[in-house]
């Protein structure tokens, strides 16, 4: 109400800056922004440190890492270090724990993971389209893969570079652990956890990537999901579906609508809505009678009948605002005011 700027962290509400940031972005153990006056701060465990002064342009938060560009130098705050990648680079994206990059300086293209910088291709092998990110280049939670000017389908995954494929890959989607891809000849298969799994002969007619969880429609009609190594047939038929960090949610043969998590399908309602807000293990909807209900970590809870202005979810916490600037958390079972 005070336009004042609040963390609600593991249970406790700390109040950090007095004045609304210009913009601010929430990861699983750090929120980073940019302060009333433009300086970039880093709120992790209870306290705020000042990065610098005027000086970051853009900036991204994980699960693990802060990723902040200044000019065109790039580089990470992991754990209690920061971490320089590159002077200068105009081309990077990062997952929860790596970050792939071309450092324009040396004429490289760069894997970070885990306190290294691995170099994956040199300037000798590099054409001025190679890396194009978001096309040939895909990085998500813990894992990258890119094609190289070889045309070469490679995983870099735990600090090191493979080519799981000699030819150029014709579409792939990655998650934690997992990459799903149609090859050359228009085979569909999963790489996940450093193996190959051959799915289909034919491209499905769609597919979805998250965390050891791919969610595809086969193309002679089926409904799967592959999880951790294992294939699930949910059905013949050809269900909306989303798929997102851990979890599945999808309408079922009867037009139940569920969540697939851990290899278990729960029931959630008796239609798929239309709107949901879902990730990492959550999902969140308001359902016909007007209540508000979340699915997290396998379990169903019923959260409010009252009228809801908004409501976000970020890593698990339910956020939602009930009245005139009155806030509500719910996380873990346990609601917070």
């Amino acid at each position: 109400m005070r336009q004042e700027f609040y963390v609600f962290d593991n249970g406790a509400v700390n109040r950090i800056e007095p004045l609304i940031p210009v913009d601010y972005k929430v990861g699983r153990r750090a929120v980073a922004y940019l302060d009333n006056a433009r300086n970039f701060k880093v709120y992790r465990d209870g306290a705020v440190t000042t990065i610098n002064d005027l000086f970051t342009t853009q900036f991204s938060v994980s699960d693990n890492l802060v990723l902040f560009r200044s000019a065109n130098m790039i580089s990470v705050i992991d754990g209690q270090d920061v971490v320089l990648l590159s002077k200068l680079c105009d081309r990077f994206a990062m997952g929860d724990s790596v970050v792939l990059f071309y450092d324009i300086n040396q004429s490289t293209f760069n894997g970070y993971y885990n306190g290294k910088i691995t170099e994956l291709e040199t300037f000798l092998n590099i054409r001025e389209n190679d890396f194009t990110f978001d096309s040939t280049v895909k990085v998500s939670d813990n894992i990258g893969a890119y094609i190289n000017f070889n045309n070469q389908f490679k995983v870099f995954y735990n600090n090191e570079s493979e080519a799981i494929e000699s030819q150029a890959v014709r579409e792939f989607k990655v998650g934690r652990n997992t990459v799903g891809y149609i090859d050359i000849n228009q085979i569909f298969k999963i790489y996940h956890k450093g193996h190959v799994y051959i799915m289909d002969p034919f491209p499905p007619k769609s597919y979805q990537v998250g965390d050891d969880i791919v969610a595809f429609q086969s193309n002679d009609g089926y409904f799967k999901i592959f999880y951790n190594g294992n294939l699930y047939t949910i059905g013949y038929y050809e269900p909306p579906y989303r798929v997102a960090d851990r979890v599945v949610a999808f309408q079922d043969l009867n037009g139940f609508f569920k969540m697939f998590y851990e290899g278990e399908q729960t029931v959630v309602d008796n239609y798929f809505p239309e709107k949901m807000e879902i990730g990492y293990n959550s999902m969140a909807y308001i359902n016909k009678a007007n209540t508000l209900r979340m699915f997290s970590k396998g379990q169903m809870y019923d959260i409010t009948t009252m009228s809801l202005y908004e409501m976000r979810l970020d890593y698990d916490v339910l956020q939602y605002k009930v009245g005139f600037n009155a806030f509500k958390m719910f996380y873990n079972g346990e609601f917070y005011n």
